[in-house]
């Protein structure tokens, strides 16, 4: 058997990132991770998402775990994403040669800094997408902010921060930037510094040519952020995607989500615009519903379209009238119209299913003669079920009886299958 020395020697663990070790290292060393050869380390990296793949890469120092040029951290998770630090966020951009390499940044979910994290990224010529959106829940901090238990995550990427290292990116000939997502506390801020920032981004921007990725048309803009100050988009980028960062023209414009405030194009996202406020959602954000007959997309804050607890349908209101009981909340549409639907009364005014009239009805509480009239189609149909029972009953007992009487060894004989006829057994039981 080949001594161990040799064995640690002409082993692959032996030659680490940085060339062959000292024997004395590959004796204390020989099963750390850090020898592994960059091979192994993308192969363990296939297993992991991008981001957990950028945050090895920083643990270890090795930017073999990292082979990709997007980075995105909405997919670490809830739980880590918050407690990133800058220090984190710069190590991990720093181990992936970011500057160089990184082409897509997405912050989201990163609520635990405030932007000097990103200075590796200061003059880069590669990178295209920033999203700097680490939460729309955030609030700028205020004095008393400093000592709430909810310190630090009341806070927000600070513009002092961020701003210079975008303002290195954009001021550079070779510059790739296509798209950058404000936070919605800076949009609703309007700083004078941000303000700045948005003029020498569109003046960079308008004075390169862009064609648009649907039509080959040059797009003709000079406002590529959104600088009208009573507008609720104040700060969004127009004419680009979210997702390829290829840009739009005007005519080839898809929907502008109005939930996530991003804008795709036809082959990246599609897009469902509500046929009452026309308003547009991407895929991604909300589920509009639709109607079974016109088809017609709605979304939630119309709600035309109505579910009939009865015949199980979705139908919007222009194809089908619906009633809704405004106790229970029970629907039902107007085909659905018989003794078990929803109605409105004529005499109290008040519009409610006749299930929760029956109740009431039940409890002496029903006073009302409209909602009794209502009513009554439904307890003489339940009257006329009961006295059909009992007519069964009446049958199944004299034919017992019957039976009986012809040998009354039969009546410990009767057995029972399930609880009608052990009801009925019963009955016949206390009749013998």
């Amino acid at each position: 058997m080949a001594p161990p020395t040799k064995t640690i020697r002409n082993s692959s663990i032996g030659h680490g990132n940085d060339g062959p070790c000292s024997l004395p290292d590959q004796l204390s060393s020989c099963l750390s991770i850090n020898y592994l050869p960059d091979s192994i380390l993308r192969f363990i990296g296939e297993y992991l998402r991008k981001s957990s793949r950028a945050i090895m890469a920083s643990a270890l120092s090795r930017s073999a775990c990292f082979e990709s040029d997007t980075l995105d951290f909405s997919d670490t998770g809830r739980d880590l994403a918050p407690k990133l630090t800058d220090s984190d966020i710069s190590n991990i951009l720093v181990s992936i040669d970011a500057v160089n390499a990184l082409k897509v940044l997405k912050l989201i979910g990163c609520t635990n800094i405030t932007g000097t994290g990103l200075d590796p990224l200061r003059g880069s010529t590669v990178l295209e997408q920033i999203d700097l959106s680490s939460s729309d829940n955030a609030t700028i901090a205020n004095g008393e902010d400093l000592f709430s238990p909810n310190f630090p995550w009341c806070f927000t990427l600070s513009e002092d921060a961020v701003i210079p290292i975008l303002d290195s990116i954009i001021a550079e000939k070779d510059r790739a930037l296509n798209h950058v997502q404000l936070p919605l506390v800076w949009r609703k801020k309007k700083s004078k510094q941000l303000v700045e920032f948005l003029e020498s981004y569109n003046l960079v921007k308008s004075s390169r040519l862009c064609l648009c990725v649907q039509c080959d048309d040059v797009v003709e803009s000079s406002v590529w952020m959104n600088q009208i100050i009573d507008s609720s988009d104040w700060g969004l980028q127009s004419h680009t995607c979210y997702d390829c960062t290829e840009h739009i023209c005007q005519e080839c414009e898809a929907g502008f989500c109005q939930d996530c405030r991003k804008q795709f194009c036809e082959d990246c996202c599609t897009t469902k615009i509500c046929e009452m406020c026309y308003s547009a959602f991407c895929s991604e954000c909300e589920d509009l519903a639709v109607c079974e007959v016109c088809d017609n997309y709605f979304c939630q804050d119309c709600m035309p379209v109505r579910f009939c607890d009865c015949c199980n349908r979705d139908r919007c209101v222009d194809c089908m009238l619906h009633w809704d009981c405004s106790r229970c909340g029970k629907s039902n549409c107007d085909d659905c119209a018989d003794e078990h639907n929803v109605q409105w009364c004529e005499v109290c005014e008040d519009e409610y299913c006749n299930d929760c009239r029956l109740e009431d009805y039940n409890n002496g509480e029903l006073d009302c003669k409209g909602c009794r009239g209502l009513l009554l189609p439904r307890i003489m149909h339940e009257k006329e079920a009961l006295s059909r029972e009992n007519e069964m009953l009446k049958f199944v007992v004299i034919n017992a009886l019957n039976e009986i009487s012809k040998d009354p060894s039969k009546a410990m004989c009767i057995e029972c299958t399930d609880k009608d006829v052990q009801e009925d057994d019963c009955i016949i039981t206390v009749a013998v």
